[in-house]
């Protein structure tokens, strides 16, 4: 009895943690109704943990994290494999563009390619990203979760090859 016990709370645990993630895409918006309801985001240095879901495969990594306003994000990862991605140049384009529009509360780029979702409860606020048939993520990317509260706490891409990417922010600290 004890081990049905167990596993049904393992069970509505592990659907809870899933519900809550695709819930976001419930709540249809406008560019508008995200940019007034979205703190101003800041300049921020954190840490950050990485899990990349391939098939039956998770790869996890970690490190340090900068992001600036006007120009994008640099991944500085230390674990397994020190290495050192700038999503602050044109080769990056559509990730920095995607980040620079939230963090500017400006949509024009996001309501041209992407339907948008939002959600806000006890300071907790989810955008959900979907790609609009015929641009050019449509065919690469399935949606984009972004969670935070006075600063970018989560970001999940959900890709239609190369499986899932969920990155986590913590230790952050306003430049």
């Amino acid at each position: 009895m004890n081990r049905f016990w167990l596993s049904l709370i393992v069970i509505l645990c592990f659907v809870n943690v899933c519900f809550a993630s695709e819930i976001v895409f419930n709540h249809p918006s406008s560019s508008k109704e995200i940019a007034n309801n979205m703190p101003v985001l800041k300049n921020v240095s954190c840490k950050f943990t990485q899990e990349k879901h391939l098939d039956s495969a998770i790869l996890k990594s970690g490190g340090n994290f900068q992001f600036v306003k006007d120009k994008g994000a640099i991944f500085e990862t230390l674990y397994p494999i020190k290495s050192t991605v700038s999503y602050t140049s044109s080769k990056n384009k559509q990730i920095n563009d995607i980040m620079k529009a939230i963090s500017n509360k400006n949509f024009a780029y996001l309501d041209k390619n992407f339907n948008l979702y939002f959600s806000k409860g006890n300071d907790l606020w989810t955008v959900g990203l979907k790609p609009k048939k015929g641009t050019a993520a449509y065919s690469q990317l399935h949606d984009i979760i972004i969670k935070g509260k006075s600063d970018i706490k989560f970001i999940k891409i959900s890709t239609i090859k190369n499986g899932t990417t969920e990155i986590s922010f913590q230790q952050c600290i306003a430049n």
